[in-house]
């Protein structure tokens, strides 16, 4: 079939056509993936900014078996809902430990990640264990320490100084178990031992 120059004109305009058609479509879908990526990321952006704060709150966490594991208090609490994170301003925590002693700990700030099970206390860290009848009074002072509650553990990557009845311990990295009551002295451990009836230096 011989085709004439009407037909071989309709056939190339409809290829064209055709081409730029393609084009166009390929087009609108650059900018509306473009669009898209632009709107996720300006959503990012937006929920990395905190979504509530709780001046003066009070938190308490209970064992599975009903008990008290801790009682959290600060001045001010920011929650991250990226990383479902909360920046905690003036926190304390009081825990008690296998002999019914209280334990405080307190810092400047205090980050929570990871479900609650990781709490990073930063600045003037102080941890106060009170005295009971089995065991005398303990401080504990660092400017860094990471608290696992849970498994009732705390390190440190910093100086710390330990103060009990009869002596001082000072060094570089520590990890103290509360449920085990072991504690290691990673670097540089210094003890000064001061015997009963003897005044500290």
């Amino acid at each position: 079939m011989i085709q004439g120059p009407k037909s071989v004109l309709r056939v190339r305009l409809a290829i064209i056509f055709t081409i730029v058609l393609i084009l166009a479509l390929c087009s609108m879908w650059v900018n509306m993936v473009i669009r898209k990526s632009a709107s996720d990321a300006d959503a990012l952006v937006q929920r990395t900014d905190p979504d509530y704060i709780v001046e003066n709150f009070r938190y308490y966490r209970i064992n599975p078996d009903g008990t008290p594991q801790y009682e959290a208090i600060g001045t001010k609490l920011t929650h991250f809902p990226v990383e479902d994170s909360y920046l905690i301003d003036n926190p304390v925590i009081y825990s008690l430990s296998d002999h019914d002693q209280l334990q405080t700990i307190r810092s400047d700030t205090a980050y929570v990640e990871d479900f609650n099970t990781k709490i990073h206390m930063h600045d003037n860290v102080v941890m106060d264990r009170e005295p009971s009848a089995r065991k005398g009074p303990v401080r504990l002072t660092t400017e860094y320490a990471l608290i696992y509650p849970d498994d009732e553990i705390m390190t440190s990557d910093r100086e710390v100084t330990i103060i009990d009845e009869h002596s001082v311990t000072t060094g570089i990295g520590m990890q103290a178990n509360y449920a085990t009551s072991e504690l290691q002295i990673f670097n540089r451990a210094r003890i000064t031992y001061n015997p009963p009836g003897t005044s500290k230096h």
